[in-house]
């Protein structure tokens, strides 16, 4: 039955149907709005089958009301529910619309995807295909069917920038009626309790008792009680499919509550204590820390402000790494049907030239989605850098996924054409800017450094003015792992994990100072901050180093490498700080200090048995000797390799003032000479 079948429906004045396009509207024109500027109807009703459109203010229950009366004051049928004004086969027709100004919502049905697509059909001969996009970023059938279409960038997504997304996060966080902080959901009215703040309470057992027992009857409150929307107050601040109750809590309080309080704190401890385990436990170790600047954290505490479940993530189903979660914007592409490439109308330049490349490369694939890195991934200063990154999902016809991640060349032509060069030098410089970087990789393959290998895509861009230009990318596979500098807090909980780690990171090291990894602008060493990845076994144990960028390799290549160490233990420290944070003991922290020196010193070792090979000698000898050039830096770095005391860079590290260890006996440090002034050892 209709149950808002009603005969006060009147088809005229702002009611009065209209046809366009073959479609018939009732209802103010989409994003019409008010004198004040707020839309006239925030909502909109598709009906596929009737070629209708409702945009009447109301529920979708009141257009699916009015459908009904429509269609039986078109066929003069007045009997209720026959065919084919049944109110339960309009219902079933019904898509529902959301207008965000300038975009428009359509609310995806997993269950009926294709009546979905009708009706974006539809909406198509009234909108640009970029201003309609599709819910369910959380429901994994909508996403595999948008991406089966190439359609992926019209996912409704919540704000993509890092920063946007941590300063949402922090401007979350609320008090009720205490001391107790939560983090507020403002779409619900709910609120969540992380385990570092459940644990703020403990302390306050012993030293104010009056104030941790409000606390703990303030969550026992908000946790029993459910707002005008249905939705709890207070939640645990858990993973999406972890569930916990406040049994515990309620053994707590009435402990703390009894007149012999202060005679039981330890029995009050030890039931907190047994809580706030079973907290941790459902929590995970990468949430039981608050950290906004930590990817897992910040990314799962705002899918809870959300309502996401941040598993139904695309980067996150795509199995990528969390610095990728919510911080890429996939971009109209091509849909490939019936074996061929298809693009949307929508998609730039750039991006078709990206995807014809990888076509014509790999043809045979099922589809292609192409999404922006919207964020940096690392904390350099890239200012005056053309780093574009994109990341590309391609699935192939057994259905198996390979990504692929682009970057663009930073210092490209038309860089060089905004710094003031002639396009015939900039293409010139552009070219040998090229050479020299697929040089250095395969200078740092012949060393044994664990690198990946690069594929180069060239397009030709029209520029305003200028014409076509060459726009570079390189282009490798994804490889999954934590970068070094993203290493979540709670990993370094377990003491086996620093000193693990610790042996990777000096092998890491070998890597920046044997290759002169530095920054051009400032001569500062490029280590530990997004170049290194860490690859992990089943038991959570660092297993494997993989070098993934070889950005400022080659920049330094006199320096001796003990004058450049300093720089790589300062952000060694940094790991050390952290282990130290969640109580890692000093012994372990000093065998994590033995195993670094251990993990630098062996793979230099390696490395110099590697450099003493003809092959590697001459790798470069058929290059011309200009001052700079690839072959007077291939030699520098050779000779100050040669040159390097392995035991003098062991006994520096022992005694290193950069991890606090002890004063070095032997004074400060060596006073290295400026990169390119002189050659190491002379």
């Amino acid at each position: 039955m209709d149950p808002f079948s009603q005969d006060t429906f009147s088809f005229t004045g702002p009611l009065e149907p209209r046809v366009r396009e073959g479609i018939t509207f009732i209802g103010p024109e989409l994003f019409a709005e008010d004198a004040e500027g707020r839309l006239l109807s925030p909502i909109a009703s598709v009906f596929p089958r009737h070629k209708t459109i409702i945009t009447v203010r109301g529920i979708h229950a009141i257009h699916a009301s009015l459908m009904v009366e429509y269609l039986r004051h078109q066929s003069g049928d007045s009997s209720g529910c026959a065919a084919p004004g049944c109110f339960d086969e309009v219902c079933d027709d019904a898509v529902s619309l959301v207008l965000r100004n300038p975009y428009l919502l359509i609310r995806s049905d997993p269950a009926n995807m294709d009546h979905i697509f009708v009706a974006d059909e539809m909406l198509q001969a009234f909108l640009p295909k970029d201003r309609i996009q599709f819910t369910g970023i959380h429901l994994s059938t909508v996403r595999e069917k948008l991406r089966q279409r190439g359609e992926s960038w019209r996912m409704s997504i919540p704000p993509r920038s890092i920063r946007e997304i941590a300063e949402y996060v922090r401007s979350s966080r609320v008090q009720v009626g205490t001391g107790l902080t939560v983090y507020y959901n403002a779409q619900t009215g709910g609120r969540f309790l992380t385990f570092e703040e459940f644990l703020r309470i403990r302390p306050l057992l012993r030293s104010d008792r009056n104030e941790a027992l409000a606390r703990l009857r303030e969550i026992l409150d908000l946790f029993g009680r459910v707002n005008s929307w249905g939705n709890r107050e207070l939640s645990f601040f858990l993973p999406a499919d972890k569930h916990l109750d406040f049994t515990g809590i309620e053994r707590t309080v009435v402990l703390l509550d009894r007149p012999s309080a202060a005679n039981r704190t330890d029995e009050i401890e030890a039931v907190f204590d047994a809580f706030a385990e079973r907290f941790a436990k459902a929590a995970g170790s990468e949430l039981t820390i608050d950290d906004d600047d930590h990817a897992v954290w910040r990314t799962t505490m705002f899918c809870r402000l959300f309502d996401i479940d941040e598993h139904e993530v695309e980067e996150w189903a795509l199995g990528l790494s969390h610095e990728f979660h919510l911080n890429v914007k996939w971009l109209p592409g091509a849909t490939v049907v019936n074996g061929e490439l298809r693009f949307d109308s929508a998609a730039s330049p750039k991006v078709k030239g990206i995807l014809s490349h990888l076509w014509n490369r790999c043809e045979g694939f099922a589809s292609i989605n192409l999404g922006r890195v919207e964020s940096p991934l690392t904390l350099r200063d890239i200012s005056g850098e053309e780093r574009e990154v994109y990341l590309v999902v391609i699935t192939k016809k057994d259905g198996n996924e390979h990504i692929r991640l682009l970057r663009h060349m930073k210092w490209d032509v038309l860089h060089r054409i905004k710094l003031g060069a002639p396009l015939h030098q900039a293409i010139k410089a552009t070219e040998l800017y090229r050479d020299y970087i697929f040089d250095r990789l395969h200078a740092a393959a012949e060393l044994g450094f664990p690198i990946l290998s690069y594929n180069e895509i060239t397009l030709q861009e029209d520029i305003p003015g200028l014409g076509k230009i060459q726009s570079f990318f390189f282009d490798r596979q994804y490889v999954p792992g934590i970068v070094t500098d993203k290493i979540p807090l709670a990993y370094y909980r377990r003491p086996q994990f620093i000193v693990d780690l610790a042996r990777l990171l000096g092998a890491a090291a070998s890597f920046t100072l044997v290759l002169g990894k530095a920054s051009p602008r400032t001569g500062n060493v490029f280590y530990d901050d997004g170049d290194e990845l860490i690859q992990f076994d089943e038991t959570g144990t660092p297993e494997r180093l993989v070098i993934i960028e070889t950005t400022g390799s080659f920049t330094d290549w006199t320096t001796p490498l003990i004058s450049l160490l300093p720089q790589c233990l300062q952000r060694f420290r940094s790991h050390l700080n952290r282990a130290v944070t969640v109580g890692v003991p000093r012994p372990v922290i000093n065998q994590a200090i033995d195993n670094f020196a251990r993990g630098l010193t062996e793979k230099i070792i390696l490395l110099k048995g590697f450099a003493a090979s003809a092959s590697v000698q001459d790798m470069f000898k058929d290059r011309d000797p200009e001052p700079a050039g690839i072959r007077i830096r291939w030699r520098g770095i050779l000779e100050r390799l040669d040159c390097t005391d392995v035991e003098e860079l062991r006994r520096y590290i022992a005694s290193s003032p950069e991890l606090g260890v002890k004063t070095r006996e032997a004074g400060g440090l060596p006073a290295g000479p400026n990169p390119g002034r002189r050659t190491p050892c002379a």
